[in-house]
């Protein structure tokens, strides 16, 4: 008991166990103000989450103060929406003001983030707050973007419409409602400080570019020149009232009687036959030069300068007495009279609009049954009419012979076996038919197969397509001529003009609220021409407000928003279609036997991309692949033609293709994060 009671003793005098209960009481304070630091670290965390949510919510509403009357209280609910998702979790932050400045172009909200403590909870501090603001203003940059659309045939065709549960609209009534929503949205109504502007680029087999620039854009233009007479003859025919065989130092020569005939030695003349009871037949139909004897009569040569020997002739009949005329040309044919024609020598012209002329025989362009020749052996005569059946050609182009400035001969117009091509009243104009001029002469892919049907005449339109220098750049149409363009019928230049750039929306409006949807695929072109837009480079002979700033200028986005529907089917060669195009680019038969110089349709877009997406200065290429089905093509080359994979987008139905076009022009808008 002793020991126990000292071992009590001791216990109350030693002090040494105070530390632990001053520690126990300590240790609460220690550990809350230690996680004080992580606590405040998480707020930051958070601060710093729900500021960069504020702020993107202020971008992506920044649009809707742009309208008439804005609804601030939808903007502000939309807004914590979009908070709220972007944290992760409701009611960490709250935006409880929200401020619209249209004047100034502004958004701002202000919002109270809360967030709960873990270890100052100890202490009695349950949670900590703080107060973000964001505030977005239109961007200080100017902007000039180009958008390229499909308006090919396809875009007929139907997708769900917006908004509309199992209802249906057509591609291009979807796509002229979202290019209007895009138009509202790059295109502000106020262009200062900064400007804003936008051009279109409606594409299909080719991108019309208007009657005012296609000369400067394409060249211009060899244009026919017009007919002012077409003959044979010097006109007053004579009559041979005799014609003997004389036996001279000549040999058995053909003399001729016709009182006063007016030739001279060496002219050249056509002897006509008569309907009915010939006399002397052998010389009927034929051209003789003239080995002159008198004034009343002549003796025949033949074409190489020799007396005709007529000693086994028959006799002539006086009754029936042949008319001889004087030729124009020693063959006789048609002499076309056309000042300043240009034509050459053994080239071709396409003659219409004669009036007069025989009906069956006419010169003009010519499609009575629409049919073809039928055989090899009248191929050649199809082009230069030389006794071809009327029901056998689809147009006639003939062959030049000699020429002068003003007069120009047709081949295979001779005045033989009897044709006669009637008397020319007026009008008419002669056409080249090469490259550049307003038709063109072409074979098509079957020409080394079938080549009685291989030919085709095609007429220039306004639109361009590809050239096969500087193909794949940006370079200026003053350097290199952008490619022209022939069409079929059956497959048009659209009748939509392009739209440098503009900041007018009236006008960019009437654009897009009536596209066409015709021809087939041409994509490479719309990129080109999307480029084209917004190149300082390419500098088109648009007016100065259309003209894309210099490149020097930094202060400046430019940018392609690039949208098609489908397969790029159609290429060109020389301004045709070319052999080696896609099914749906048009008939086979009117497709050129030439490849492009650069590729196929698809192989020229992408080098153009990569192109675009090298340039100085730089551009920012947005894609929209509308409704492309399986057609894996379409959807790569609108990938990778892209800026990135942020910049593109694939669309199914209307409704998509609107929030396509919405996100591309939200983004467009450029703001800027003011606070």
């Amino acid at each position: 008991m002793h020991g126990l009671s000292s071992l009590i003793r001791r216990f109350g005098r030693d002090e040494s166990g105070v530390f632990a209960v001053i520690f126990g009481l300590m240790a609460i304070v220690l550990v809350a103000l230690g996680g004080a630091v992580v606590d405040y670290v998480s707020l930051e965390q958070t601060r710093s989450r729900s500021q960069v949510a504020l702020d993107a919510a202020a971008l992506a509403l920044h649009s809707r103060i742009l309208v008439t009357t804005p609804d601030k209280a939808k903007i502000q609910s939309d807004a914590q929406a979009l908070v709220n998702d972007r944290v992760g979790q409701s009611g960490i932050v709250v935006i409880n003001n929200t401020v619209i400045d249209k004047t100034q172009g502004s958004l701002y909200f202000t919002a109270n983030m809360t967030v709960n403590t873990f270890f100052v909870n100890l202490v009695g501090v349950k949670t900590l707050s703080a107060n973000i603001q964001s505030e977005v203003k239109r961007g200080s940059m100017d902007v000039e973007v180009s958008v390229a659309v499909d308006i090919t045939g396809s875009m007929n065709d139907t997708v769900p419409k917006a908004g509309s549960g199992w209802q249906t609209e057509t591609k291009i009534d979807a796509l002229e409602r979202a290019l209007g929503q895009l138009i509202d949205l790059v295109v502000k109504d106020s262009q200062t400080p900064s400007y804003s502007k936008m051009a279109i680029v409606p594409y299909s087999m080719g991108v019309n570019v208007g009657s005012t620039w296609a000369p400067t854009i394409r060249g211009a233009v060899k244009a026919p020149t017009a007919i002012t007479a077409i003959t044979w003859s010097t006109g007053g025919d004579k009559t041979a009232t005799d014609a003997v065989v004389q036996n001279s130092s000549n040999g058995y020569a053909v003399e001729v009687t016709s009182n006063n005939h007016g030739f001279v030695n060496n002219d050249y003349i056509y002897v006509s036959p008569t309907p009915l009871f010939q006399g002397m037949s052998q010389i009927g139909n034929t051209i003789f030069q003239v080995a002159y004897v008198d004034a009343n009569k002549f003796r025949l040569k033949d074409l190489s300068g020799n007396v005709v020997n007529g000693r086994y002739y028959g006799s002539y009949n006086k009754l029936t007495p042949y008319t001889v005329t004087k030729c124009l040309v020693s063959t006789c044919e048609l002499v076309v009279q056309s000042a300043n024609h240009g034509l050459a020598a053994g080239a071709n012209v396409y003659i219409s609009g004669v009036r007069g002329m025989n009906s069956y025989s006419a010169i003009n362009a010519y499609n009575r049954y629409n049919q073809y020749p039928t055989s090899d052996s009248t191929a050649y005569n199809w082009i230069n009419n030389q006794s071809v059946d009327n029901n056998d050609y689809r147009f006639l182009v003939w062959q030049i012979g000699a020429v002068a400035t003003n007069t120009f001969v047709l081949s295979g117009t001779a005045r033989t076996n009897g044709k006669n091509y009637g008397t020319y009243t007026s009008g008419g104009t002669a056409a080249c038919v090469t490259a550049g001029c307003q038709y063109y002469l072409y074979q098509n892919r079957y020409s080394s197969t079938n080549t009685n049907t291989s030919w085709r005449l095609q007429q220039i339109s306004t639109c361009a397509t590809e050239r096969t220098t500087n193909g794949l750049s940006d370079a200026s149409p003053a350097t290199t001529l952008i490619g022209r363009n022939y069409p079929t019928a059956a497959n048009a230049c659209p009748d939509v003009v392009i739209q440098p750039l503009t900041s007018n929306k009236t006008v960019l409006h009437a654009l897009a609220d009536d596209l066409p949807a015709v021809g087939s695929t041409a994509g490479h072109l719309g990129i080109a021409w999307g480029w084209y837009m917004v190149s300082p480079n390419f500098s088109g002979p648009w007016p100065a407000a259309s003209q894309p700033a210099p490149k020097t200028e930094k202060n400046v986005i430019r940018a392609v928003v690039l949208m098609t529907d489908g397969a790029f089917n159609t290429s060109y060669c020389n301004g045709v279609i070319s052999q080696i195009s896609g099914t749906g680019s048009g008939d086979e038969n009117t497709k050129i036997n030439c490849d492009p110089a650069n590729g196929d349709s698809f192989t020229q877009a992408q080098k153009l991309c990569d192109a675009m997406k090298a340039a100085d200065p730089p551009v920012r290429i947005y894609t929209v692949a509308f409704d492309v089905g399986d057609i894996q093509a379409a959807k790569d080359i609108m990938a990778n033609c892209a800026t990135d994979s942020s910049y593109a987008f694939e669309a199914t139905t209307g409704a998509d293709l609107a929030s396509a076009f919405s996100k591309i022009g939200e983004n467009l808008s450029y703001l800027r994060v003011t606070r």
